[in-house]
């Protein structure tokens, strides 16, 4: 990156992608932290984990997996 941002990564839009999907899984982290975590001490009891942490665990993988594409695809 620090070669020739301006030129090189700042218009490539696989490099935006991959600073999109960043923001998307923090964001996606904290509402797994601010929400489902708050009730993580009972998930022991329970038979299996809530629907929402399996839901947000899935964007999670989803959106890294997409993080590591794009950083495939700016390719120099």
């Amino acid at each position: 990156f620090s070669s020739d941002p301006v030129h090189k990564y700042c218009p490539n839009a696989a490099f935006q992608l991959k600073l999109v999907l960043i923001v998307l899984a923090g964001l996606n982290m904290s509402l797994f932290h601010f929400t489902v975590y708050r009730s993580v001490a009972k998930w022991d009891t329970d038979p299996s984990p809530p629907v929402w942490a399996k839901m947000v665990g899935s964007v999670s993988v989803v959106l890294w997996a997409g993080v590591v594409i794009a950083g495939r695809w700016i390719g120099f």
